[in-house]
């Protein structure tokens, strides 16, 4: 049997799943709902970049993802671990907009926030997640 190097992956805490229909409108509602799971968790301190993560990615999959998406967040003790799954094609990518240019920083924004944040294929779509440290338990 071979061995793994590193650590295992951390085990959730607690786990939030949503599914929410892919309008406009879902974006507010996915905030909402990561506010009350974050808040409820004790995580006060990471509610406004999650706030900004989820925003950028639920945006994104309401833009180009298909008619639903699902909304999970894990409590991993120190750490938020989030992930928005969505039937769409293709893989997201940052951009480099122009200055003048209304949209396109979404994925950079979520890169300058997040401590790791990634893209992979699931079954029927693709997942986008991301990792916050709670800043009080940083080394």
């Amino acid at each position: 049997m071979p061995l793994r190097h590193g650590s295992p992956p951390a085990t959730p805490i607690r786990t939030a799943e949503h599914l929410l229909p892919s309008v406009p409108a879902g974006v507010g509602e996915a905030r909402a709902l990561v506010r009350a799971d974050l808040a409820a968790w004790g995580h006060d301190d990471l509610i406004d970049d999650c706030l900004v993560i989820v925003s950028e990615l639920v945006t994104n999959a309401v833009l180009y993802g298909g008619s639903a998406y699902a909304l999970r967040l894990e409590d991993r003790g120190g750490r938020v671990y989030g992930e928005v799954f969505d039937p769409g094609d293709g893989v997201p990518r940052p951009r480099s907009p122009g200055p003048d240019a209304p949209s396109g920083r979404g994925l950079r924004i979520v890169a300058a926030i997040a401590d790791d944040w990634g893209v992979r294929a699931a079954d029927g779509g693709k997942i986008v997640w991301f990792s916050v440290t709670d800043p009080r338990r940083r080394a």
